[in-house]
């Protein structure tokens, strides 16, 4: 078992095989690399995070989680784990708030991206509709808040997202 701090908030965390409990809640785990970031799915949540180079993975790191920055500190061991999978598991059920990403276009409510009707790198104006997000049966048109370009689409097509997760980043 060990204390992990995220942002300012601490959780009691033990890594279990496929598995991660946080504060005595267990949640399945997946990791999916990419070529500069993971993608770790814990339970139904999906998170986009950034970790420093390898050998530079230590209590006190700054990671990017969901392209927001936060501060990692841990004490005590994650049942043997390896660091580098501890890390990974550590930092999704416990990130940060995700409604503060700059630019960042959030669900207002838990559901499924039907489709993207962007890709980044397209100019957008404000009022354009980014992607369709179906919710309670219903499909939601995601709209630009602003004029900019499309800096990122975190979730895929078929993704499942919470509310407060960033759908798009427009900037």
């Amino acid at each position: 078992m060990a204390k992990v701090t995220i942002a300012g908030r601490s959780y009691e965390v033990e890594v279990k095989g496929e598995s991660v409990v946080v504060d005595g809640i267990e949640f399945p785990i997946k990791i999916r690399e990419e070529d500069a970031y993971v993608t770790v799915k814990a339970g139904d949540q999906q998170y986009r995070i950034q970790l420093p180079a390898e050998g530079e993975r230590v209590s006190g790191m700054t990671a990017q989680v969901d392209y927001r920055p936060v501060t990692m500190e841990w004490e005590g061991g994650l049942s043997g784990a390896p660091a580098r999978a501890a890390s990974r598991g550590v930092a999704a059920p416990a990130a940060a708030p995700r409604a503060a990403t700059r630019g960042g276009i959030t669900a207002q409510i838990a559901g499924r991206v039907l489709s993207l009707k962007v890709k980044v790198g397209d100019a957008v104006k404000s009022g354009d509709v980014l992607l369709i997000l179906e919710a309670m049966k219903m499909e939601n048109e995601i709209k630009s808040r602003s004029d900019g370009t499309v800096t990122a689409l975190p979730v895929p097509e078929g993704g499942r997202v919470s509310e407060g997760d960033v759908l798009a980043v427009v900037e």
